[in-house]
């Protein structure tokens, strides 16, 4: 065996690590912007919500309620 058999060993070895931190780190990059485009959606569909429920307590069909008169 030579000294030059494992540190070849070893530098395939570093180089695979090198190569899954990389790819780790691209995918945290990845998820990280999907995580802000889910939180904007999430944002839209707060305000959409709260705009259909704000519509449905304050009346059905355009018509505000009015108090019965007194006759």
């Amino acid at each position: 065996m030579t000294t030059g058999e494992p540190l070849g060993k070893h530098d395939r070895e570093v180089n695979a690590i090198r190569s899954l931190l990389k790819k780790g780190m691209h995918l945290m990059l990845e998820t990280r912007k999907d995580f802000r485009t889910l939180a904007a959606m999430q944002k839209q569909t707060d305000a959409s919500l709260k705009a259909l429920l704000d519509s449905l307590r304050h009346g059905g069909n355009g018509h505000s309620k009015q108090p019965p008169k007194a006759s």
